[in-house]
């Protein structure tokens, strides 16, 4: 079982800065690789607790984001809220 967790801890990982680079290329700016890759680990050990799905960077959303405007992680925080409304209220 660690080997799995190990494997999709670094596939995650590397997703996750992948998206970082496709960001910072359409944002002339430049991310923090510690930050993001301790943000994730803490993100998906809590949400093991509550019987979640590990989660990456999700490189399609992320540009649709910036094209959208969105600059700040609020706006990545609000797309995630939106989101989850219209599924919620796709299954009720």
């Amino acid at each position: 079982m660690i080997g799995s967790a190990l494997t999709l801890a670094g596939l995650g990982a590397i997703d996750s800065l992948l998206t970082s680079l496709v960001a910072d290329s359409m944002t002339r700016t430049q991310h923090k690789s510690d930050r993001e890759l301790i943000g994730q680990g803490i993100g998906n050990t809590v949400v093991g607790f509550f019987g979640g799905l590990p989660g990456a960077g999700a490189t399609m959303r992320t540009v649709v984001n910036i094209k959208a405007g969105g600059r700040t992680p609020i706006s990545g925080a609000l797309h995630s809220i939106v989101l989850a409304a219209i599924i919620l209220g796709a299954c009720s």
